[in-house]
């Protein structure tokens, strides 16, 4: 919404004549034509203020500098040149544009790219010694999947969040849920229910769970559903995922053209800049984990950090600006409701 506004004035938007079709006497149908221009709902003397928002923009990035350099002119250390790389493509880049690489193996966001970081669909858990934290965490299946089977027997379905969904019944429905013990968006994060799994809370706190300002989620892929092929485009993040419970061999993921298996008690660890999909071909039983979003094992600590800082300020900023933005959406909307009325008149 606020995107369509600001290309409206930034603009000269011309509104073609809109016809809509109305029912007319004796069954008849007329149409009616009309034209309308939202550049004259804004009054001149309260015009989007772009100067204001570019501000929003740069005070952000220079508090970012200042808490991680120690300063908004401070150059990068040694230690976080590859996260002043990272900040250069982000903004130089647009949010929504990509990029494809390794041959088109993988998809990765222009604003995400991160340098220099290995690129592996399939992780070996056992064998990576940056692992022992997952490995701990395979420890404590048992306590978690105890928790998980009593809570999911009461849930109700729309608990289980799947920003993608459709109607639970719909063949489009891709059967993934999630029920967030961790969240990206601080307003959402403080919403977790993170006392329905207390258990699973502390095994992340105590293993020291490298979380990346993604998902920490209690999940769960329906019987008989598939999630299509895609990818998550964010190459400074892998997904881990702990098994609890469901069908030991019908349940798996697809990436690059491997299959990773859902074993209970068997963790994997994916790179989901690869194109996957998520598979349980079992007819009855679904299938439940443990879905952690980490920060890539190759960021040194003072990276993730840096990372953290920057996710926390982005947030901010973007608050700011809808709080900017505000009354002339608010302008906007009132004045399109009342031309809307007087048309239907």
């Amino acid at each position: 919404m606020v995107t369509m506004l600001l290309a409206m004035r930034a603009t000269s938007w011309v509104v073609l004549p809109e016809q809509r079709v109305s029912p007319g006497r004796s069954g008849s149908v007329r149409v009616r034509t009309w034209t309308t221009n939202p550049s004259d709902l804004v009054d001149d003397d309260e015009p989007i203020r772009f100067g204001v928002l570019e501000s929003v923009e740069e005070q952000m990035w220079r508090r970012v500098r200042t808490e991680v350099y120690g300063g908004p002119d401070y150059a990068a250390p040694a230690s976080l040149e590859r996260f002043e790389e990272h900040c250069k493509l982000r903004r130089a880049a647009a949010s929504d544009d990509w990029v494809h690489v390794d041959e088109g193996k993988r998809v990765v966001y222009a604003d995400q790219q991160y340098p220099n970081l290995t690129a592996r669909a399939i992780w070996d858990v056992a064998s990576e010694p940056r692992f022992a934290w997952i490995r701990e965490l395979e420890a404590r299946t048992e306590d978690m999947r105890v928790e998980v089977l009593a809570r999911s027997r009461t849930l109700h379905y729309k608990t289980w969040q799947d920003p993608n969904a459709s109607a639970p019944e719909s063949p489009t429905n891709s059967g993934w849920g999630m029920i967030h013990l961790h969240h990206h968006k601080p307003h959402l994060d403080r919403k977790c229910p993170r006392r329905l799994f207390p258990r699973c809370v502390s095994a992340l706190r105590d293993v020291g769970a490298p979380i990346a300002p993604r998902y920490a989620s209690v999940a769960r892929q329906r019987a008989g559903r598939a999630i299509k092929t895609h990818t998550d485009r964010i190459p400074w993040m892998l997904t881990c995922h702990v098994p609890l419970f469901g069908p030991k061999r019908n349940a798996y993921l697809l990436v690059d053209g491997e299959r990773c298996d859902w074993t209970p008690g068997k963790a994997t660890v994916v790179d989901t800049t690869f194109h996957h999909s998520a598979h349980n071909d079992h007819q009855y039983d679904d299938m439940h984990l443990l879905h952690v979003d980490f920060f890539h094992p190759d960021l040194s600590r003072d990276e993730c950090h840096a990372l953290q800082v920057l996710h926390r300020h982005l947030g901010l900023a973007k608050t700011q600006r809808k709080r900017e933005l505000k009354p002339v959406v608010s302008r906007l909307e009132a004045a399109f409701r009342a031309a809307d009325a007087s048309r239907d008149e």
